[in-house]
């Protein structure tokens, strides 16, 4: 899970949403959350707990350990524009913890569940997506685009 955009975090409301979802999701399901320090900060001036024994709450990760993140996950929840791509891209299931996205051909594909911050509409997303297996999809291409390219410019 990430979480970072200030239409969430700067919001009591959906913060206190988000988090009471997290917390319910964690009685079944370890969750990670790197969170941001901005994040963190807000979270204590709001008084929000930060000690949920399932809720992993990590300092940011690097690239790397990102990309290992997501390649271990069971699914991605996330406020970030690029996670959900990312998520696509490794052949997991995404519940976007937002009210609409830029990635909406994810959606309508059903790689991607739009959940806003409400906890319950949190809680249905997950658990409609959590277990959902989702066949290889192309709707980025088929990753051979260098190939194609460079047949083009040495005219194969």
């Amino acid at each position: 899970c990430t979480l970072h955009r200030a239409e969430n975090t700067e919001d009591p409301k959906r913060i206190n949403g988000i988090f009471s979802a997290l917390a319910e999701i964690s009685d079944t399901i370890d969750v990670v959350l790197p969170l941001h320090p901005r994040t963190r900060k807000i979270l204590a001036a709001f008084g929000h707990r930060l000690d949920y024994p399932r809720v992993h709450m990590v300092d940011p990760v690097g690239y790397l350990h990102m990309i290992w993140l997501l390649q271990n996950c069971t699914f991605v929840m996330t406020d970030s524009g690029g996670l959900q791509k990312e998520a696509y891209f490794f052949q997991k299931p995404c519940v976007t913890l937002r009210n609409e996205t830029e990635w909406v051909e994810l959606v309508e594909a059903g790689w991607n569940m739009l959940a806003g911050a409400e906890a319950q509409q949190i809680l249905d997303a997950v658990q409609s997506m959590k277990n959902r297996k989702i066949g290889q999809g192309e709707l980025y291409g088929a990753g051979n685009s260098a190939d194609i390219i460079l047949r083009e410019l040495l005219h194969l």
